[in-house]
């Protein structure tokens, strides 16, 4: 079964504490979906960024990615930022297709997870 690999897009941050549940999370869903399926940028002050990922997604045969911002809402970062990374990756890889995602937050799952999160957080 070939997966299209799914880029994890957080906003970055110099503190390792911010970035390092992210790590976790990407380690834990490559343990589940294989080392390629899954992969982790940053827009900035962190690293990977955007052109490291699509180099090695490029480099292990692949020639898509998915885009998953992990933001709650559209804002600049969705609509400004996040295609002009795309543009110039695609101007060193040309042969790869990227395919930009609805933010996780807008994911009609996430509303679920989160409904049932306030459920379970509740005073009784």
């Amino acid at each position: 079964m070939n997966i299209t690999p799914l880029v994890l897009v957080a906003h970055g941050s110099k503190n390792p504490d911010w970035t390092a549940p992210f790590h976790q999370m990407t380690s834990e869903l490559r343990q589940d979906l294989g080392d390629h399926a899954v992969y982790l940028c940053f827009m900035e002050n962190a690293a990977p960024g955007m052109m490291d990922v699509a180099r090695e997604i490029v480099e292990n045969g692949d020639r898509q990615c998915r885009l998953l911002p992990m933001f709650m809402a559209k804002g600049n970062h969705f609509y400004e930022d996040i295609p002009s990374q795309i543009e110039e990756v695609q101007a060193a890889f040309p042969d790869l297709e990227m395919e930009l995602l609805q933010p996780v937050g807008q994911h009609p799952l996430f509303l679920d997870l989160l409904r049932n999160l306030v459920k379970t957080t509740q005073v009784s």
